[in-house]
């Protein structure tokens, strides 16, 4: 049998279709998405124009039954201590860490991890069927992942101090391509763990964060965390958007107050001395679970990148973004991701 030989400029032409027909499924996606958004947007405005800021959060409890944790997998520095306590205050269930709990003590709605950028994996996770994976921008992930190590190497509390810039050059400069094919990585770790759609939710922080988008978010958690055997998500729709609220957009209050005073950083320091339980040995306001321990980061924010670091997360980004032209979520984040490197490469 003769085999036929397929010229370049064929092979040419069917990766120009192949290009095209991903475009247009990309198109298609993203304007059925941001029809369903705006669905959504006008309902999420109605309730929130209309709920009860006075709900109540409860402090966390254990379960009532055993329960089955979900994953809760994010890169460094991408917000993941915010989304625990949200989970804590959907559920009403504790939520735990890769680094002080195991997947099968059955005792957490879920389990936070920066796996595999941070080693540490969870233990006795051989029954966890379900990730929230959560992204941020590289370009404010990373930053914000190095002044956590700043803060470590100097011995500070969480989330008090931001690394200076001349610290923060010097480590992105020696830092940068690995943290960046750790990003990358991270995303396609979970993304591959967990192919079934069903099986994982992924939620970005700036959508979270944002005051439009914030209280939608915070309904598709509840309703992926409802579907955990044993956990019931007692707080009716229209309470959603409140304790979205207080939860989630409480450091914009702190924010506006006065630099932390020293009783606020001691404060701090009792509270990472101790596990989240033991509300017993902190203060008033340490329980009060609407009034976590966000970060309340003081110092610069203009955190910048060479113009081939920011080439390099584009590339990163579009090519993450055409891996996964039928996930519309993705695509979504990725492409808003893009967008944010854009304006900073045209500024420069």
């Amino acid at each position: 049998m003769k085999m036929m030989n397929v010229s370049p400029q064929h092979q040419q032409c069917s990766k120009f279709r192949r290009r095209i027909r991903g475009i247009v499924v990309v198109v298609l996606g993203l304007a059925l998405y941001q029809v369903s958004q705006v669905s959504n947007m006008m309902m999420m405005r109605r309730a929130l124009s209309s709920y009860d800021n006075s709900c109540n959060i409860k402090r966390p409890a254990l379960p009532s039954q055993p329960i089955i944790p979900v994953f809760a997998a994010s890169y460094p520095g991408s917000g993941s201590q915010m989304t625990h306590y949200l989970y804590e205050a959907i559920t009403g269930v504790d939520a735990g860490s890769a680094y002080l709990h195991r997947g099968d003590d059955f005792a957490h709605v879920t389990l936070k991890t920066h796996y595999p950028v941070r080693k540490h994996k969870v233990e006795g996770d051989r029954l966890m069927h379900r990730v929230i994976l959560q992204l941020r921008n590289p370009i404010h992930a990373i930053p914000s992942y190095h002044s956590f190590l700043y803060e470590k190497e100097h011995d500070l509390p969480d989330h008090t101090l931001r690394a200076p810039i001349d610290a923060w050059l010097k480590w992105r400069d020696g830092n940068f391509d690995k943290e960046i094919e750790n990003w990358k990585h991270h995303l396609l770790f979970w993304i591959n763990k967990f192919p079934k759609r069903e099986d994982r939710l992924v939620i970005s922080y700036e959508r979270l964060i944002d005051s439009r988008m914030g209280p939608v978010e915070t309904t598709r958690i509840a309703n992926f965390l409802g579907r955990t055997e044993g956990v019931e998500i007692t707080s009716l729709a229209s309470t959603l958007p409140c304790i979205w609220d207080k939860v989630v957009n409480y450091h914009k209050r702190e924010e506006t107050k006065d630099d932390e005073t020293e009783a606020t950083i001691q404060r701090k320091m009792v509270s990472q001395k101790f596990r989240r339980s033991d509300y017993s040995t902190l203060s008033t306001d340490a329980e009060d679970p609407a009034n976590p321990f966000n970060s309340l980061r003081k110092g610069n924010v203009n955190y910048t990148f060479t113009k081939r670091q920011l080439e390099k997360v584009h590339s990163v980004l579009a090519e993450l973004r055409g891996h996964y032209l039928d996930e519309y979520t993705l695509v979504i984040i990725l492409t808003a991701y893009i967008e944010e490197v854009n304006q900073l490469m045209e500024k420069m």
